[in-house]
C-alpha cells in the first residue's frame, strides 16, 4: 500500500454505488454500521460539496465509496484482535481497490501534514458521527474516551491527540471552503446528500 497520499482520479477502480450493499453483505456489516456508514457519507459528500463550491474539486465517486465502505471490517474485527482499518485496507487491496485501500487504512489516524483530500474528507466526516448521530468533534471524542480510554491515562492522551488532529483537520477544511460556512451548519444540510 502507498505510504504518500493517493490521487484519485476519474480512471481510479472504485466499486460501482449498486455493487457496496453486496460487499456489506458479504463482509456481514451489521445494520447499525451500515447506518452509520450512510450519515457518514452524507457528511462527506456535504463537505465535498462546499469544497467544489469554493474550487476544491474532490472525486465524488471516491468519497462516497471510501465513507461507504470505511468500517467493511468492523464487523469481523467485533471481538477479535484485529484493527479495522487495516483490515479494512486489506480487503480493500484484495478487491482490487488499492487507493481505496488506502483511504479506508487512515480513516482512523490521519497523519499530521496530510493534504486535504478524499481521504481527510472521509476521516473527518467519520469524526462527526457518533453511530447514526451528528455530533461534535468534542463529543465525539467525549464518547471515545469513555467507551475506549477505561482510565487509562495512555490511551485517554492518545484519545486527546486525535481529538487535536481532528480540529486540526477541521479548520483546514473550513478553511478552504470560503462560502462563509462552518462546522455547525453540518447537521443543517447533510440529509440532502443521502
Amino acid at each position: 500500500m502507498a505510504e504518500s497520499p493517493v490521487r484519485f482520479t476519474p480512471a481510479t477502480p472504485l466499486p460501482r454505488p449498486e455493487q457496496i450493499p453486496g460487499l456489506w453483505d458479504e463482509f456481514g456489516m451489521l445494520d447499525n454500521i451500515r447506518e452509520h456508514s450512510r450519515v457518514v457519507s452524507g457528511v462527506a459528500l456535504l463537505v465535498t460539496d462546499w469544497l467544489a463550491e469554493s474550487g476544491l474539486e474532490l472525486n465524488r465517486d471516491a468519497v462516497r465509496a471510501g465513507a461507504l465502505l470505511h468500517d467493511i471490517a468492523k464487523t469481523p474485527c467485533l471481538g477479535q484482535k484485529c484493527r479495522h482499518d487495516d483490515e479494512g485496507a486489506r480487503i480493500m487491496q484484495e478487491l482490487g481497490y488499492p487507493e481505496l485501500a488506502y483511504l479506508v487504512k487512515l480513516h482512523v489516524v490521519l497523519p499530521p501534514e496530510h493534504p486535504l483530500d478524499e481521504t481527510m474528507v472521509v476521516n473527518y466526516a467519520d469524526k462527526r458521527v457518533t453511530h447514526d448521530q451528528l455530533c461534535t468533534l468534542g463529543q465525539r471524542y467525549d464518547y471515545i474516551a469513555q467507551r475506549y480510554g477505561r482510565g487509562d491515562p495512555a490511551l485517554e492522551a492518545r484519545i486527546g491527540k486525535g481529538l487535536e488532529r481532528a480540529r486540526q483537520v477541521e479548520t483546514e477544511i473550513f478553511g478552504h471552503i470560503n462560502s462563509g460556512r462552518t462546522p455547525a451548519e453540518v447537521p443543517l444540510h447533510w440529509r440532502e446528500k443521502l
